[in-house]
């Protein structure tokens, strides 16, 4: 697209409080269920239909798409025990989510740029080309998936809680839901066409679709580097490392303790060193590293009872 992508979109004004996304069933009733409002909020008559209609597909098939994803990983993390097959079904739904979010999001960002050319060529340049126009959604107050991390949950599934961290496996789940859920808070809450000023379609349409093809799908769907691998090959090290290495609960928790020895020396050494004038943020940083690991241990050791 015209505009450069820098970072996570603006649009995600995370303050805290997790936002819910409407079921079918609410949105029935409250006369907002996303699929009746693409045609009308994008029918501006400056658009031709054709390009209005290609917008309203490519919008609806990453629709689809966030809430298959946002239910996929609801649903998983709110489970409580689980087998092995079950984890793998899972990695099985999310890749070929993974793999039609890649899909969708290329079609809408060539939707999209087609209908904002169009939008463009109908307003004058000054009314929308405006960098610091807001998108017409309510401000979105971020999403958190409900139920335990990720990581336990595979624990649960058979799954090394240290091969799951390897994957990176909760960190692109979250990410990826976050966005999604964005996404339809967007959509649920598009207006008619004229009822929101011309720039806010434009810098919503824009944002959408520039979240996913500039930052989700380079960063979260693929890999950022070798050392931060993406959903995908996370998958795929997570498969390797389950076939290849120990996975009991016992290996997770040498691994853990091992993690927070190396923690607790660390924070030792730089308290014994006074003359090394250490900065605070540092020593703090060392602190809470300790902690994180002494909780990851006792979180581990407390599913011994479980037979995990």
């Amino acid at each position: 697209m015209d505009r450069s992508y820098t970072g996570r979109m603006r649009a995600i004004r995370v303050t805290g409080r997790p936002v819910s996304v409407a079921s079918r069933a609410e949105a029935d009733e409250s006369g907002s269920l996303w699929e009746t409002r693409l045609y009308v909020g994008i029918r501006v008559a400056s658009v031709p239909q054709d390009v209005r209609l290609q917008l309203a597909r490519a919008l609806g098939s990453v629709g689809v798409e966030a809430e298959f994803f946002v239910a996929l990983a609801n649903t998983f993390l709110q489970g409580r025990r689980g087998s092995h097959d079950q984890g793998e079904v899972f990695l099985l739904q999310l890749e070929a989510a993974g793999l039609r979010l890649q899909r969708a999001a290329a079609a809408l960002e060539v939707a999209t740029q087609s209908y904002l050319n169009a939008l463009d060529a109908g307003f004058p340049r000054s009314m929308i080309a405006d960098d610091q126009a807001e998108p017409w959604w309510p401000q979105f107050a971020g999403y958190a998936i409900p139920g335990e991390p990720l990581e336990v949950r595979m624990r649960r599934c058979g799954y090394a809680y240290r091969h799951v961290v390897a994957a990176r496996l909760h960190a692109n789940v979250e990410a990826i839901a976050e966005q999604l859920a964005l996404t339809l808070h967007a959509l649920i809450t598009l207006p008619p066409a004229g009822v929101v000023p011309a720039q806010a379609l434009y810098s919503g349409l824009y944002e959408l679709s520039a979240a996913l093809q500039g930052d989700i799908i380079p960063h979260y769907i693929h890999n950022v580097s070798a050392q931060t691998p993406g959903l995908l090959s996370g998958i795929a090290l997570l498969r390797a490392l389950d076939t290849s290495e120990d996975t009991s609960l016992e290996s997770d928790i040498a691994w853990a303790q091992a993690q927070l020895a190396v923690a607790r020396a660390t924070y030792n050494q730089l308290r014994a060193n006074p003359s090394a004038a250490v900065p605070a943020a540092t020593m703090q940083w060392a602190a809470s590293a300790g902690a994180e690991w002494q909780a990851i241990a006792d979180m581990l050791m407390s599913l011994r009872g479980l037979g995990l």
